[in-house]
């Protein structure tokens, strides 16, 4: 299971806050909501997964590739998202 929530900021910005387990269907209901956000700039928050499979790690990286900032992500989670290529945009 995972909860998906959106926050608006000032400026344009959201947040998209992901609470559980990347996995599965939600993988692709997180790419939704990420297309259809609509800010100029989107933050999405992994302080609260506790797990990621590798749809879900791919997915986070496909992400990070298109723009989108990735935060709170465990130490692991971190390494996994950055993968072969070292990028550290995510933290």
């Amino acid at each position: 299971m995972l909860r998906i929530t959106e926050q608006s900021h000032p400026a344009g910005r959201k947040a998209v806050v992901l609470e559980g387990r990347l996995v599965g269907p939600w993988v692709e209901e997180l790419r939704r909501v990420i297309r259809e956000a609509g800010a100029a700039e989107i933050t999405v928050d992994l302080e609260a997964v506790s797990f990621a499979d590798e749809d879900g790690v791919a997915a986070l990286r496909g992400l990070r590739d298109s723009g989108v900032r990735i935060a709170g992500s465990s130490g692991f989670l971190a390494a996994l998202i950055r993968g072969e290529d070292g990028d550290d945009r995510v933290g």
